[in-house]
């Protein structure tokens, strides 16, 4: 029998507390809160907690000889100092995700629980439902994987912000990289695990605090896209391509569906429903490997949860605007220019070729590029469904190329640097993404104007489009912008 203690009191650990009711040789018979008030109220609202104690404060309950196992429900920013205190204290801890904030937290619990011999499992749940087997032997059939997709948006930013929750508190454990992110993390480390290199990104923040993140990486030879959010919804899949066939998954976080097509045009379903709730596979899981002794969990190891951490690592910094920034729209404007001419005919090369992108992206945009010696339209064009609005959304983005000499994400990005944010707009024009100089050699003769998109991305449509037709690369914009 494994004796179980909960810390913590929120909705999560009320689900744990009912699956766990369901769970043989388990018993509940302890939970903590900063009151004992709290614990004890929590203790009357769940399954299976007959006799069992209130603590109030997290020591006290570390101090009982009577727990074997402790589920970690505090908020993210609290799990690393709790868990190392837990495992020191001789209790095996299923920690709920995100196991840390960081990758270098991670490893710093990874330590204490082989110096403790105590059992430490994050709670990863995807990877205890009965799908999830199902799914990785599906993996056999694909061939080597080339691409792994995962992503996981949701229309609740009004949910997290009315509930007071810290999801959307500024503090350490805020952001949805560390809720919804953790979950499509996990599915790129299980398919090609190592250090990640950032590629690109898009994203969002609401006060200081991110709140949608589309980021492109490239992981051991392996590109993936990990894209979350907050603010918006759509459908919640994790895709593996392999050069044989493709896997997707339908609700990653919590699956029971997935559809496998190979190259040869056939396709089958994969289906398996949960045992008993999404929960009881990692409960159950984690209960028998504390009962066996076990020192880590063979579905999610230690290392896992650590390169799970490092996935969020190398995407998390792009939130912050540094110096470097600059340095790579400098490159971009060095690299991005005509060596002779630029006419109608080359206008319409690259109009034609951002067009060419549409259908990467969510929303449709409009395209503007003007010849700057007579302000004449050169190519023109917008998506069905945009509104005249977009255009003098252009226009301001243009007005603010001409000013500052750069294109206009530059003006955003200096004003993030020099904490100038407030003045942005001073000069009724629009210095944000979305407009770019045409030069030839060193004279501007013209500037293409995106408007549409959202987080940056007219940026890197126009980018795009001028790498194509000039034939050559430049590094990306490395932060979230607007």
């Amino acid at each position: 029998m494994v004796r179980w203690a909960i810390m913590g009191a929120g909705n999560i650990a009320h689900r744990f507390a009912a699956s766990l009711a369901h769970v043989e040789n388990a018993e509940l018979v302890a939970a903590s809160c900063r009151t004992r008030e709290n614990a004890e109220a929590f203790l009357a609202e769940v399954p299976c907690a007959e006799g069992a104690r209130a603590y109030a404060g997290h020591d006290a309950l570390l101090a009982d000889p009577e727990v074997d196992a402790v589920y970690l429900a505090l908020p993210h920013q609290f799990h690393h100092e709790w868990a190392i205190k837990a495992l020191r204290a001789g209790k095996n801890v299923l920690c709920e995700k995100p196991a840390m904030l960081t990758a270098t937290e991670m490893a710093e619990v990874a330590e204490a629980a082989r110096e403790t011999g105590r059992l430490f499992m994050e709670a990863m749940k995807p990877r205890f439902v009965p799908l999830y087997a199902q799914v990785m032997q599906a993996a056999e059939r694909i061939g080597e994987i080339t691409h792994v997709e995962a992503t996981l948006c949701n229309d609740m930013l009004g949910f997290v912000e009315g509930s007071g929750s810290y999801h959307m508190t500024p503090g350490p454990g805020a952001g949805v990289l560390l809720d919804c992110g953790t979950y499509c993390a996990s599915w790129i480390e299980d398919f090609c695990p190592g250090v990640p290199t950032l590629v690109s990104i898009a994203g969002a923040t609401k006060n200081g605090i991110d709140t949608y993140a589309d980021a492109h990486l490239s992981h051991g030879g392996i590109s993936a896209r990990l894209e979350c959010a907050f603010d918006r919804a759509k459908p919640r899949t994790a895709t593996i391509v392999g050069t044989k066939g493709c896997i997707l998954v339908d609700e990653l976080h919590r699956p029971q569906h997935a559809t496998v097509t190979l190259a040869d045009g056939t396709s089958y379903e994969l289906d398996a429903p949960y045992e008993v709730d999404d929960f009881y596979g990692e409960v159950s899981h984690f209960n028998q490997l504390v009962m066996e002794g076990a020192a880590e969990s063979p579905i999610m190891p230690l290392k896992d949860s650590v390169h799970c951490a490092l996935i969020l690592d190398a995407i998390r910094p792009a939130f912050t605007v540094t110096p470097h920034a600059l340095e790579v729209l400098d490159e971009q404007e060095r690299t991005l220019r005509y060596a002779e001419k630029f006419d109608a005919d080359d206008a319409f090369e690259l109009g034609a070729a951002i067009r060419s992108f549409a259908g990467d992206y969510d929303l449709g945009y409009v395209i503007r590029i003007v010849r700057e010696a007579d302000g004449y339209d050169l190519f023109r064009w917008g998506a069905d469904g945009k509104r005249p609005a977009n255009y003098d959304y252009a226009d301001g983005k243009r007005k603010a190329v001409l000013r500052l000499g750069h294109c206009s994400l530059w003006g955003w990005t200096k004003a993030q640097l020099d904490g100038t944010t407030d003045e942005l707009f001073s000069q009724g024009d629009m210095p944000v993404a979305g407009a770019f100089p045409i030069r030839v050699g060193d004279e501007q003769v013209a500037t293409v104007c995106v408007s549409g998109l959202h987080e940056g991305l007219d940026h890197e449509l126009i980018v795009r489009g001028l790498s194509q037709v000039l034939g050559v690369s430049v590094p990306a914009y490395p932060c979230v912008t607007m």
